[in-house]
């Protein structure tokens, strides 16, 4: 597994950098390869024209202070890792450079060092998620770490995303830890209005309740996602929960998970925003780590 970790020295990157040095099973399990990566903005034209300004050794010396500003928390990283210096813009570098490494996760800070306070995501979070062919696992400062026992919740709708997002927490379970538990949750709305999306796939008997609809959205969701976790032989349950996803979501989350898992897209979104309603929400509303996988 190559797993990339943009770095800027703030504090959200250092949540990141914690989390994978806490993953000493893993590390054991899968051998995973860890490359650090330090994306700064090219410095102006007027500042290169002076004579005796050597912009190679100014680059150089960013990165040395990053890195030696980080020494402590990369020092933990239990194998070698690759540090890797670029020039250019972070938004557009990093995305490009995981895909060209063909990289298997990107762990990275929700916010950079001048991305503002009020803002819940930062612009180059934003740009990664939206760009990156693998998933991206996104941390905050106020993350609260814990080294085993993570309670991992996969949100799935009926869309393509849940039983894909299932692939891969079974392909890389060990990540969070082998004593991991796993939920598969799905939100069904309490409005009685809402057609849902299987009626398509026959008719519904008239004598039917509302309840007894709910449940059928519901094992019509979660069907696919739990059957992939039971022929690979990992323990999962689901959950059902009703309402509007954005506000149940983060709310449940909160209270019974350490990461959430979710698709870039739900069913319906639309293809010109960056990811789904729900998978904003809860990025917006939690302090959760959350693992986005794309539709790739």
């Amino acid at each position: 597994m190559r797993v990339i970790v943009p770095v800027d020295g703030g504090r959200d990157c250092r949540e990141a950098i914690r989390f994978i040095a806490s993953k000493k099973e893993w590390f054991e399990a899968d051998k995973p390869e860890i490359e650090l990566v330090y994306v700064q903005k090219p410095v102006v034209e007027r500042v290169t024209e002076q004579a005796e300004f050597n912009l190679q050794a100014y680059y150089d010396a960013c990165a040395m202070s990053v890195w030696s500003g980080m020494k402590a928390e990369i020092e933990a990283i239990p194998v070698p890792v690759k540090r890797t210096a670029l020039t250019g813009h972070p938004a557009q570098v990093i995305p490009q450079y995981a895909n060209e490494q063909k990289a298997d996760l990107i762990v990275m800070g929700a916010r950079g060092l001048s991305a503002l306070q009020n803002l819940y995501l930062g612009s180059v979070s934003l740009a990664t998620i939206a760009s990156s062919k693998c998933p991206v696992l996104v941390f905050r400062q106020t993350t609260e770490l814990k080294p085993s026992g993570l309670r991992v919740g996969l949100s799935v709708d009926d869309s393509p995303f849940g039983p894909k997002c299932a692939d891969y927490l079974i392909a890389h379970r060990h990540f969070f830890g082998n004593d991991a538990t796993f939920e598969i949750i799905n939100v069904v709305p309490d409005d009685p209005l809402y057609a849902p999306d299987f009626v398509n796939e026959g008719p519904i008997p008239p004598q039917l309740s509302w309840e007894e609809i709910q449940g059928l959205e519901f094992e019509a969701s979660v069907k696919e996602p739990i059957e992939k976790f039971d022929i690979a032989g990992v323990p999962v349950k689901s959950v059902k929960l009703i309402g509007s996803p954005e506000d149940v979501l983060p709310k449940y989350a909160d209270e019974n998970l350490d990461v959430m898992v979710m698709g870039t897209h739900g069913k319906g979104a639309l293809r010109s925003l960056v990811f789904g309603s729900s998978t904003r929400a809860m990025i917006a509303a939690t302090n959760l780590p959350i693992l986005v996988v794309p539709n790739v």
